[in-house]
């Protein structure tokens, strides 16, 4: 067993590889200069005594839109601070909220904690324009300006009543700037025209970082996380990394993979943070392309096994055909052989059989979230067309993945060990 005792060779700050912002906060963000220099344009007439200019702010995942917001409120409010400028942020995360009135009642509650101070319950049974009353009430109340972000406001989906609210609001006391951000780019279109052209009117776009943004972002990171690993000079760039803790390729390696995937800068932490892992528990003294390739598969093996245990029992029994006809070296097979074995496992474990349009339908959505592959292929002269799956994960994941469920653990241990059907 290890200790905790144990002296460790390659981190100095462990955090600083941590994709979460709330563990690690960079405190600037090189590669968004553009687009933060766009948002301080529509803050900056709060430093001229006018008001805020609403903005949306769209990007997938991963390209520091969150955290460039909260780097430029958080220097305005110290302007601010400085200045004796009254401003409030109120910041409303809006994940998990399909309604614009749930994140009304989250926009109250955080109004009434800036007057009153944490722990002031949400309002309840309320309608939304009761709500929408409240929050302006609570707005005055406050006074000077208010800037309400509305992270992931694409959760509300078509119900954009709060955005089209929000950006009409007559107050006489408060000057009011809104900040909307989606990871949804096609957001936009869903809206209301009324709702485009007054909160729509700035758009800020945070692209997918590219390689090259990748590795200097790793490798500032490196810089702050490991031991012996520095910038040669005052560039803060791959280019003048120095490290005795790092080969070479490490950092090009995990910045390539999370490029060529999404541009994802936690996913790159991600991978980089795994291999340092993997070499500490491999006691090696240097990160190799030999851990990030390792640090990858492991990470995809999780990813994958995750999306197995969260399919439906009716997806996993249709998802374990495949994996049985590719044990059995029974692959690409056609969807009248799997649908076989399909009618077997329901027998098996007493579950409903489904018609084998609805199974066809399982495989089409297993195909989808990237499980298995599709093909369509010839029955030869005369004998029409059909669909052949295969296995597009290893049979031992998969195997592993669906035995973690209890009404299949025995089915899967039955196909493993060579019996086709048990008495359960």
């Amino acid at each position: 067993m290890r200790s905790f005792d144990e002296a460790d060779k390659l981190y100095d700050d462990i955090d600083a590889l941590e994709p979460d912002t709330e563990t690690y906060r960079p405190k600037d963000l090189p590669e968004r200069e553009d687009e933060l220099d766009e948002l301080h344009s529509a803050l900056e007439p709060i430093a001229r005594g006018g008001t805020p200019r609403d903005v949306l702010i769209y990007g997938p995942t991963g390209q520091g839109k969150t955290h460039g917001v909260k780097l430029k409120t958080e220097q305005l409010q110290e302007w601010a601070d400085r200045n004796d400028v009254a401003l409030t942020t109120a910041n409303v995360q809006c994940k998990g909220s399909d309604k614009s009135y749930n994140v009304l009642t989250l926009l109250v509650k955080q109004l009434r904690e800036v007057r009153f101070g944490p722990g002031v319950d949400k309002p309840v049974g309320h309608q939304r324009k009761t709500l929408v009353e409240m929050a302006f009430e609570e707005m005055e109340e406050i006074g000077g300006t208010i800037l309400v972000v509305l992270d992931e406001i694409d959760a509300i989906g078509e119900d954009d009543y709060i955005l089209y609210e929000l950006p009409r609001a007559n107050l006489d006391n408060t000057k009011l700037g809104v900040i909307g951000i989606t990871n949804d780019l096609q957001f936009r279109d869903s809206l209301d025209a009324d709702v485009r052209s007054s909160l729509g009117k700035r758009e800020i776009t945070f692209h997918p970082y590219d390689a090259n943004q990748l590795k200097n972002i790793l490798a500032r990171r490196a810089v702050k996380a490991l031991q012996d690993t520095k910038f040669e000079g005052n560039k803060k760039k791959l280019a003048a990394l120095e490290s005795d803790v790092l080969s070479d390729d490490v950092i090009p390696l995990c910045a390539a993979f999370a490029a060529q995937d999404t541009g994802d800068a936690r996913q790159g932490l991600r991978l980089l943070s795994r291999s340092v892992e993997l070499a500490k528990k491999e006691n090696d003294e240097v990160v190799t392309e030999s851990h990030v390739r390792k640090a990858k598969a492991g990470i995809e093996r999780d990813r994958v096994g995750q999306s197995i245990r969260a399919e439906t029992t009716q997806r996993k029994l249709a998802l374990l055909t495949v994996v049985e006809a590719a044990e059995n070296g029974e692959t690409p097979a056609e969807t009248s052989d799997l649908y076989e074995k399909y009618t077997d496992y329901c027998e098996t474990i007493d579950a409903d059989n489904y018609i084998d349009h609805t199974f066809r339908e399982k495989l089409n959505d297993l195909e989808h979230s990237g499980l298995l592959e599709k093909n369509r292929t010839g029955r030869g002269h005369g004998k029409g067309m059909t669909n052949t799956y295969d296995l597009q994960v290893s049979t031992e994941t998969a195997f592993e993945n669906l035995s973690a469920d209890g009404r299949l653990s025995k089915l899967v241990e039955n196909i493993r060990s060579g019996r086709k059907k048990s008495t359960l």
